[in-house]
């Protein structure tokens, strides 16, 4: 079948070959809820979740530029003294690297 019109209706399909404007209050709805098109609408909070991102769609760039500081600022840990290959022969002698490795992981910020 072909139409002589650039807007033209079937009982299950309508086609506007122009444009639609709608205009004031007007608004598309789906199942009684509102359609968004785009334009200046605000996000509401919570309406963004991990599974309506696309990969990559959030990067630091996008982000305010604080957060690399804040991030920064709780990235504090240094690297640890170094610690030499066992030497102990006994518990005794294990418990007392173990007591060394704690106390320099401590000083490097690893440990609380």
């Amino acid at each position: 079948m072909s139409y002589l019109t650039k807007n033209h209706a079937t009982p299950d399909k309508l086609t506007i070959g122009g444009e639609i404007a709608i205009v004031g209050d007007g608004k598309i709805t789906k199942d009684g809820v509102a359609v968004n098109l785009g334009g200046s609408a605000q996000v509401t909070d919570g309406s963004i979740t991990t599974a309506k991102l696309a990969n990559g769609a959030v990067t630091v760039a996008k982000l305010d530029t604080s957060l690399t500081s804040t991030l920064n600022g709780k990235l504090t840990a240094t690297k640890a003294a170094a610690v030499p290959d066992t030497a102990a022969t006994d518990a005794a002698g294990v418990l007392a690297e173990l007591r060394d490795l704690k106390t320099k992981l401590r000083a490097a910020g690893i440990l609380a």
